[in-house]
């Protein structure tokens, strides 16, 4: 009876079981009641409920927009651009036509090719604003942000954001949190590092406008103090909606999935596993060139420590992921014939380490010119003596890309992205390792100089890249800190590297993460290395081996000891002090126990005791040497406050041998981010 009152006008003032009391009923108000009566008189099953439901909670094609996190090397374009495509397929397939005003569905590394912090989200909010939401998508209600390695299913997510209230301010997402306080968030809620939440982006996030116009707003307040480093684009763009609790948290929603699942609208796929080493790569190659054989060869790995770690962390990388390349080079401030390491002539500082970064790219780029065991050496990866890595996943990544290009792979950070003037970028983080072709190692050597000694080498090298025209490429499989430090759910199975010994062991890590892929992959690499050796060659290693030679731990590799005096001197030979390591694969069994020896093929004997002695006793006291020091000395965040673009250096680093190792540099203006 209400109904048909309402539907009148009001003209049926009651309704009698045998009497209506009325005015006199206008023409509309008839028509009205008559529709009124129909629909209550229908029969009760006539209208389905889930007819009913699906009307009120289906989505058009324009109302949501896309965003996909992706960038612009070939290897990550095909992917992300199919994923578009699944997207704009499926839209076709449900509406049949596409959304109008516009195609929804964009890549960042496209439509925001001008700003560099495009992968961060939060830098780009009021251009996100001003395109993707623009007037001619008037009727957007969300936008939906992921990656490349997303997968999304566009009629169930229109089915389940159709339910949801698109006026309010949602964050809508899968939940992540810190297991424990970590520095790539800045420590942030160490109290309770598990009471805040973030998203995977990897599984999406759905924002409404009226949130996005919210942000917009809080960043025109906040400016560029709200930070000056962006490490976690998911975490530093939660803090911001969250916007010291009184903004919006995210909201976990069931149909965000970290792993495939029935009912997930979108989810995380995960990067392929390690393939058997039968396989030629891990990821499929860039289009239009041949596979790469998955070999060690091509790779230089330049280890960068010094002499108070020697005892420390040395024994370690030679006792994990070391025993599985040819070219490694340890580079120190002194020379240790017992390891052995290059020396060279800058001083060891506490932090920054970019006179000492730019010598040994030097120095590399001097052996490659003259060692000839080096002529297939494609890529050059810099990493920390504390760099706890897998070569095999490294180098089936690397047969993704292709050598004769600029590239500069690593992960990737964020500095003032928020600047006004445009001049923020984007670098490598060095703990994870630092991987560049070699292309662009005499362009980079050419062109680059260090304000000081002690300035962050990282972003010293990506600035003097971008003057070059050459961006990073990002890889979430590159860590810049612990296994711990990350939430499982983003920790993916083919990583390449970790960062750090701190509260940690080691061995456990490699153990746990690289080292049976890595033995898999070594065994291949040697089947194939005998098939190519001649009958001859085989009886000559036979007849060897039955002649006494011990059998050695570790495989053949080249470690230069090559130091600033004997470089003058063997400028036409290879360098002086080059060692065969002889190692072998792990044995069965107790997986962190270091191998029992390590043998050279220098003349002396000394040193290879002394190797030996120093990686028996530092396994037994790992643990509390190393966990009572809280924090490593060269993982502070750092930060510049002059822009490096903007100052160039007013007393450059000489790379000059006979420089007086007490010489002091002058210092920047560096500020350590945190430190315990």
């Amino acid at each position: 009876m209400k109904l048909i009152m309402h539907l009148s006008g009001g003209n049926c003032l009651r309704l009698l079981p045998n009497q209506v009391v009325s005015k006199e009923p206008t023409k509309k108000a008839m028509i009205l009641m008559v529709v009124a009566v129909a629909i209550l008189s229908a029969p009760v099953g006539s209208v389905p409920e889930e007819a009913d439901f699906s009307e009120k909670s289906k989505l058009a094609p324009h109302e949501i927009s896309y965003l996909i996190l992706s960038q612009s090397s070939a290897f990550h374009y095909e992917r992300a651009n199919d994923l578009r495509r699944s997207i704009l397929e499926q839209q076709l397939n449900i509406n049949n036509q596409l959304p109008t005003g516009g195609e929804n569905v964009h890549l960042s590394h496209e439509i925001f090719a001008d700003h560099e912090g495009s992968w961060a989200i939060t830098p780009i909010l009021k251009h996100i604003r001003a395109s993707i939401l623009k007037a001619s998508h008037a009727g957007t209600r969300w936008l939906i942000i992921c990656e490349q390695d997303s997968h999304v299913n566009v009629s169930l997510l229109a089915h389940h954001l159709g339910k949801e209230d698109y006026r309010q301010e949602l964050f809508l997402g899968y939940p992540l949190h810190d297991r424990e306080a970590t520095i790539i968030h800045h420590f942030a809620f160490f109290k309770n590092p598990s009471s805040f939440l973030y998203p995977y982006l990897r599984a999406g996030i759905a924002l409404t406008v009226p949130l996005v116009d919210g942000l917009v707003r809080a960043l025109s307040s906040a400016g560029q103090t709200l930070t000056e480093f962006f490490i976690d684009a998911a975490h530093e763009f939660a803090l911001l909606a969250w916007n010291r609790g009184t903004g919006n948290r995210l909201t976990s929603a069931s149909y965000f999935c970290a792993r495939r699942a029935n009912g997930c609208a979108i989810y995380a796929k995960q990067l392929p596993t390690m393939l058997p080493a039968e396989e030629t790569c891990n990821h499929p190659p860039v289009a239009g060139r041949e596979r790469a054989e998955v070999t060690s060869t091509p790779i230089l790995f330049a280890v960068k420590t010094c002499e108070k770690f020697h005892a420390q962390r040395v024994p370690v990388l030679l006792h994990t992921w070391a025993r599985y390349v040819h070219h490694l080079r340890l580079y120190s401030d002194i020379f240790d014939a017992s390891i052995p390491t290059i020396a060279t002539s800058i001083p060891n500082t506490s932090i920054g380490h970019c006179g000492k970064s730019l010598e040994i790219l030097q120095l590399v780029q001097e052996e490659m010119f003259r060692n000839r065991t080096l002529v297939d050496v494609r890529w050059i990866m810099l990493v920390d003596d504390d760099t706890i890595l897998s070569p095999s996943a490294l180098t089936r990544f690397l047969s993704g890309f292709d050598s004769a290009q600029d590239v500069y792979i690593g992960e990737r950070y964020g500095y003032h992205l928020l600047a006004e003037d445009g001049q923020g970028y984007n670098y490598v983080t060095g703990g994870g390792g630092i991987v560049i072709s070699v292309r662009i190692l005499g362009a980079l050597l050419r062109s680059c100089e260090c304000p000081s000694a002690s300035s962050p080498d990282d972003m010293i090298i990506a600035a003097c890249l971008y003057r070059l025209g050459v961006r990073p490429i990002h890889s979430p499989l590159f860590h810049q800190a612990r296994p711990s430090d990350y939430p499982p759910e983003t920790l993916d199975p083919a990583s390449i590297s970790f960062h750090k010994h701190w509260q940690i062991d080691p061995y456990q890590v490699y153990n746990k993460w690289f080292r049976k892929n890595d033995e898999t992959w070594w065994h291949s690499q040697e089947r194939r290395r005998r098939k190519s050796i001649s009958l001859h060659d085989r009886q000559s290693i036979l007849t060897e081996a039955e002649s006494g030679s011990s059998k050695s731990l570790l495989h053949s590799k080249h470690i230069s000891s090559d130091n600033d005096s004997a470089r003058q001197e063997q400028h036409n030979r290879l360098p002086h002090g080059v060692v065969n390591v002889a190692r072998s694969h792990p044995q069965h069994g107790k997986h962190n126990q270091p191998p029992p020896t390590l043998e050279t093929s220098t003349s002396s004997t000394s040193a290879a005791l002394t190797a030996r002695m120093i990686a028996n006793d530092y396994h037994h006291r790992y643990q509390s040497a190393h966990i009572s020091n809280h924090f490593c000395e060269n993982n502070e965040l750092q930060s510049n406050s002059n822009l490096l673009l903007n100052h160039p250096p007013q007393q450059p680093v000489e790379h000059s041998p006979d420089r007086a190792a007490g010489t002091s540099f002058q210092e920047p203006n560096i500020i350590k981010h945190t430190e315990l």
